[in-house]
């Protein structure tokens, strides 16, 4: 049971993570670090006009930083929770599920499923 409680916060993490749209909003930060990198290099801005670019910048950032913080302890205590509360109801046992979540073999396994299915997403968005 404990092996089906692994699989269940493994997916449940994966699908929270989707629904907040997490991937999106990393993404978003990797736009907005290179844009303020351009920022800096831009020749044509006053040094004013540098630190009020980069000021909005950063706002967005810690934003963006709040947002994925909040959201990846969502993704990850949401299913830990629904597997703590089935373990008081004696369905499982949360100690147990841990333990699986860390083990080795569960790690590669998910990871490699993980990664197909991602490849497969992609393939299928792309069509």
């Amino acid at each position: 049971m404990n092996v089906v409680l692994a699989v269940f916060v493994v997916i449940g993490f994966a699908v929270t993570i989707e629904r907040l749209h997490l991937p999106a909003r990393a993404r978003e930060v990797g736009r907005h670090s290179t844009a303020s990198f351009d920022v800096l290099q831009d020749e044509s801005l006053s040094d004013a006009e540098k630190e009020a670019a980069l000021q909005d910048r950063s706002r967005q950032l810690f934003r963006l930083l709040g947002i994925l913080t909040g959201g990846s302890v969502l993704a990850l205590g949401l299913p830990l929770g629904i597997v703590w509360l089935l373990g008081q109801a004696g369905v499982g046992s949360f100690r147990g599920t841990l333990a699986v979540l860390q083990r080795i073999d569960f790690l590669t396994g998910t990871t490699v499923v993980g990664l197909l299915a991602y490849f497969l997403v992609q393939r299928l968005r792309a069509s």
